[in-house]
């Protein structure tokens, strides 16, 4: 028995020896590498910060009626829970009018926080937190309201008074969020932050890449973001490296050691752009890519050289690769043709855009299709925005009108906003707005009044039966009151009744009907911009010279801004490029950028991109040397076709910072903000649209003006042969008797 206990205890020795022996290489492979690259495997959160700014609202937000409301909807991930939320409010108050004023600031219909306004003024800056929990609207609602206590008796109208809220456009909200739950391109494209990067494999692509580029840039810009171009960096660029930090554990590594520690930093090799890319570096990143072939080989190029850095410590290479496989799987397999996908790049996740989709993909962003890229890949063949029916009319609802009646006080307004493209194509304009409308009738005898406006400007009014029937309002549509985005407004006014403040006024319902459409004509160029809109949105063409590839991240942006500003298409038009020293023969209605035009006799000329001339009847009307940071566009005619002709003026061609429209004159003169001067030489008589004035008088008139005075001298001279011949025959008659 002691010798069987003996040999027992041996066995379990020898057991136990051999399992040490075992879990020792596992100890050793170990490395703090290798733990820093398994925790960046896990870790998906980004941040996001966006302001009222970021949202197109530049100007303060003004509540100063004795009872305000106002809601702000501020864009978050649609069912995807945020994290570490809050919501910096950022407004200052002004009080002159005694009485008690407070304001109430709510979150997602809760109240928030509550506060008293003292007499003078002050600041009123909150911060707010915000509940961690998924939001399936994709919006955070924030709500203002301001209350001025000022002796109104209830049947009086709420009025203006010197209590004011002033609303700063930096009140902004910043939270995290888990990039891997982005499962959907729709959701993806709505998490795009106010200026979101495009990227694209270089300084130098491809005419396919660039073309892609452009389109997609444009695309974004009319949903209302601010594009910043990024060419995927090369050994030799110097980079800005601020607020970068290094993960624990990876500061051995040469290539991570290199970039850390400086503001800016020249790129040495390949395995420090590999190194940024671990780190999730903005140099790198970017929220659209336009994946190409080049790309990928870039990508390859980095992660390879990082590889090898890694290659003496076994652990810490495993780790890279299963990085490599999980984070970076753009760099492992190209996109198929017109493909778009959803993928992760780093610590963020991206909308990668085949080198071939760009038409494709822009049009599918449109918001006539967005909704519906429910998935995270998709292959788009063809993608463009549904288009007027068969006999040229679409209906408001389908660009998204509410068919939903309101109740009116005093006065109310529809509101739809659609893009130009949305109701042109194929040479087409809007032409006639239809308007089905219907009231119920109030206590007042006097009937309401409803106004229709294109972009601010009148077209028609009418006082209605208000008998609760539909009644129908027609007005033509002039092209200057068309823009690239056009916002149709119909406001509805009633007079409140209100004997001596016996009765307080009360709201009957008014309905803009679903039956209302804006029916389309054949476009008439009248040689301005506003006139050319609706063909540079049907089938145009862009032609930029081909040296525009060698810079292609500074040209792109400038050609995405004054495609954005003059209406041209992103799915229809075709890119034409330009060899140097050729003039370009246009064959579709163009945009046109520092080309030689066949036949085109430009007002405006540029000369070396250093002086300006502007071309008058008689003598110039401008000739000026040693601007910058300008461009110029101009409405010319070339080859029988009417385009916009675009030429950069100084040595460091302006970049375009805000969103404009060319939709005044013949002529502009840009600068970063927007267009500076404005010059119309165009002939005026031709802006009138057929049936302006909506009497067969008006048509008459317009086709047959010059025959006015032959036909009152005839007329005239007819009287006078009548009467001459009435006198005659009297005095005849006299001699008879």
């Amino acid at each position: 028995m002691p010798n069987a206990s003996h040999s027992s205890a041996a066995r379990t020795l020898r057991r136990a020896l051999m399992a040490a022996g075992l879990l020792l290489p596992l100890g050793a492979l170990a490395s703090p590498a290798g733990d820093a690259l398994r925790r960046l495997q896990d870790d998906g959160w980004v941040t996001r910060d966006v302001s009222l700014q970021d949202l197109g609202i530049r100007e303060p937000v003004v509540l100063s009626n004795s009872d305000a409301r106002q809601e702000f909807y501020l864009p978050v991930p649609r069912g995807v829970p945020i994290s570490d939320a809050a919501l910096s409010f950022d407004a200052r108050y002004t009080k002159g009018e005694p009485g008690r004023t407070s304001m109430v600031l709510w979150v997602d219909g809760v109240p928030q926080a509550a506060q008293r306004i003292a007499d003078g003024e002050g600041s009123v800056a909150r911060s707010l937190n915000v509940e961690r929990r998924s939001r399936e609207t994709g919006f955070l609602r924030l709500g203002v309201d301001w209350q001025s206590e000022i002796a109104l008796r209830r049947c009086e109208s709420n009025r203006a008074t010197a209590n004011a809220l002033t609303i700063s456009p930096r009140t902004h909200l910043s939270y995290r969020y888990d990039a891997s739950a982005i499962d959907s391109l729709d959701d993806a494209w709505g998490m795009l932050p106010g200026k979101p990067v495009l990227m694209v494999s270089g300084n130098k692509l491809d005419q396919q890449a660039f073309d892609s580029a452009w389109r997609m840039g444009v695309a974004m810009e009319r949903s209302g973001k601010h594009v910043a171009v990024r060419g995927f960096p090369a050994v030799g660029d110097e980079i800005d490296t601020r607020g970068l930090q290094v993960p624990n554990g990876l500061g051995q590594v040469p290539a991570f050691a290199a970039v850390a520690g400086n503001e800016k930093h020249k790129l040495a090799n390949p395995a420090e752009i590999g190194a940024l890319l671990v780190m999730g570096a903005p140099a790198v990143s970017g929220d659209v890519v336009i994946a190409d072939a080049n790309l990928r080989a870039r990508y390859n190029e980095a992660l390879d050289a990082l590889q090898a850095q890694l290659a003496a410590d076994a652990d810490a290479a495993e780790a890279f690769k299963a990085w490599r496989g999980r984070r970076m799987p753009l760099a492992g397999q190209d996109l198929q043709s017109r493909e778009i996908r959803v993928l992760p790049l780093g610590r963020q996740a991206v909308i990668a855009v085949a080198g071939d989709a760009g038409a494709q993909a822009a049009g599918a962003f449109d918001t006539a299709w967005r909704r519906i890229l429910v998935t995270r890949q998709v292959q788009v063949h063809a993608a463009t925005a549904p288009q007027a029916f068969e006999d040229g009319g679409l209906r408001l609802t389908t660009l998204g009108g509410s068919p939903s009646s309101f109740d009116v006080v005093a006065r109310g307004d529809w509101n739809i906003t659609f893009p130009l493209a949305a109701v042109s194509a194929d040479g087409n304009m809007p032409d006639e707005l239809v308007m089905d409308l219907a009231a119920a009738p109030g206590a007042s005898a006097t009937r309401p009044v409803a106004s229709v406006f294109w972009n601010g400007v009148l077209l028609a009014a009418k006082q209605l039966e208000a008998t609760g029937k539909p009644e129908r309002l027609t007005a033509r549509v002039p092209g200057y009151a068309l823009g690239v985005a056009n916002a149709v407004r119909v406001t509805f006014q009633r007079q409140p009744v209100s004997v001596d403040c016996n009765e307080i006024p009360q709201g009957y319902p008014v309905n803009v009907l679903p039956t209302s459409y804006v029916k389309s004509g054949s476009a008439e160029p009248d040689g301005t911009f506003v006139g050319l809109l609706p063909l540079l949105a049907g089938n145009p063409q862009l032609i930029v010279p081909d040296s525009y590839l060698a810079d292609a991240p500074g040209n792109i942006k400038r050609v995405i801004g004054i495609a954005s500003a003059s209406g041209l298409s992103a799915t229809r038009a075709q890119l034409s490029l330009a060899p140097a020293g050729q003039a370009a023969k246009p064959g579709r209605p163009f945009l046109a950028m520092e080309v030689a035009l066949d036949g085109a006799k430009p007002l405006v000329k540029v000369t070396d991109r250093k002086q300006l001339t502007v071309d008058g009847k008689n003598a110039p009307w401008l000739d000026i040397s040693g601007l910058d940071h300008l461009s110029t566009a101009e409405v010319v005619s070339a080859g029988g076709q009417s385009g916009v002709l675009w030429h950069a003026l100084g040595q460091q061609p302006g970049v375009l910072d805000a969103p404009f429209v060319l939709n005044r004159g013949n002529v502009a003169i840009i600068g970063a903000a927007g267009p500076l001067a404005w010059i119309d030489s165009a002939n005026p008589a031709a802006s009138h649209p057929p049936g302006a004035g909506e009497s067969a008088f008006f048509e008459w008139r317009r086709y047959l003006s010059w025959s006015v005075p032959a036909i009152s001298i005839g007329l005239l001279v007819l009287l006078l042969i009548l009467i001459v011949a009435l006198r005659v025959n009297r005095k005849n008659n006299k001699e008879n008797k």
